[in-house]
């Protein structure tokens, strides 16, 4: 009888294809999965804060009665173009926290002094940018919260923020620590938390494209851009715009 089968050169072939194909494939497929994961860690990062923000303003009042004095930051900045910050963006800073703590299920919380507050991170596309940390609160799954530039004398009736504060979906001890990749920029309103990237705060169009090198602040403009269309298609390409086209496809 006649048995039928693979030869090994037939074998070897049918694994090389299947090699390739997986190749080209996998990357692709991981890519995919780190966005959705990233559109999924930040919209429960910002219901989480939302939350909590509600629920602080009804323990403590309005953001005016919270006790916020002086400046968010003296405007200079050290010979390595870091900025010199200030006493007032320290206390200010501690006392958001403080009173937002109570209502996240933190597992470490630090407070901002003169010697803790700098780490390195990178702008959209690719510049290094010291970040002012200020305090830090880091929730279970490794979600961190830091910063806090905020104060009721910025939030006049006019006014779009009281100030703002930033989010790393997987902590600021895990890379790429870069502005729209993995962390995030959210402004303190008298209503409420809102992502930035909206038209009025840091616009999507000049705050979130690979390419843009004119500002400091690249990557800030892409929390919302996220939060509404659920998708990151700015890393893939350059011509997006908030309102018009809102897919590379």
């Amino acid at each position: 009888m006649k048995k039928l089968g693979f030869t090994l050169a037939e074998v070897l072939i049918t694994l090389g294809i299947i090699g390739v194909v997986a190749a080209m494939t996998i990357p692709t497929l991981i890519a995919n999965y780190q966005e959705k994961q990233t559109i999924s860690r930040l919209t429960k990062a910002y219901a989480t804060i939302s939350n909590a923000y509600q629920m602080a303003k009804v323990e403590n009042g309005e953001l005016s009665a919270w006790g916020f004095t002086g400046n968010s930051t003296n405007g200079t900045t050290d010979e390595d173009g870091n900025y010199e910050i200030a006493d007032a963006t320290v206390n200010n800073s501690n006392l958001f926290w403080a009173k937002m703590v109570p209502y996240l299920k933190v597992v470490k919380h630090t407070d901002t002094t003169k010697d803790n507050y700098q780490f390195d991170t990178y702008t959209l596309d690719g510049r290094r940018s010291g970040m002012l940390t200020m305090s830090t609160v880091e929730l279970a799954d490794g979600t961190t919260f830091f910063g806090g530039y905020i104060g009721d004398y910025r939030c006049s009736d006019t006014a779009v923020t009281c100030g703002d504060f930033a989010v790393d979906i997987n902590g600021i001890n895990t890379e790429p620590n870069t502005f729209g990749k993995d962390i995030f920029y959210f402004d303190v309103t008298k209503n409420g938390i809102k992502p930035q990237g909206r038209e009025e705060r840091r616009p999507f169009d000049d705050y979130c494209n690979m390419t843009k090198t004119s500002t400091d602040f690249n990557g800030y403009g892409c929390a919302a851009w996220i939060l509404q269309n659920k998708n990151m298609d700015y890393l893939k390409c350059n011509d997006l715009t908030w309102d018009g086209k809102h897919t590379c496809d």
